[in-house]
């Protein structure tokens, strides 16, 4: 029952709202974390994460771009 309300939901908010506009979102945020992710295993974000954090963000945001890049390309 919960598992059909949130499929029904997720549908209408994507019918809603555009594939461009997902697309920007997520190519934006793909490349915010791309940046904190090198920062962080370049040490230039002093706030105590580890490198390997930031190798996690940069392959996270790299993933997230070229995922967008592919979809548009489409």
């Amino acid at each position: 029952m919960l598992d059909e309300t949130l499929d029904l939901l997720i549908d209408e908010v994507a019918k809603l709202v555009p594939d461009v506009v997902l697309g920007a979102i997520f190519l934006v945020t793909g490349l915010l974390t791309a940046m904190l992710g090198v920062a962080t295993l370049l040490g230039v974000a002093t706030v105590g994460w580890s490198p390997r954090l930031g190798g996690v963000l940069t392959a996270v945001g790299a993933l997230l771009v070229v995922g967008v890049v592919v979809w548009w390309y489409r």
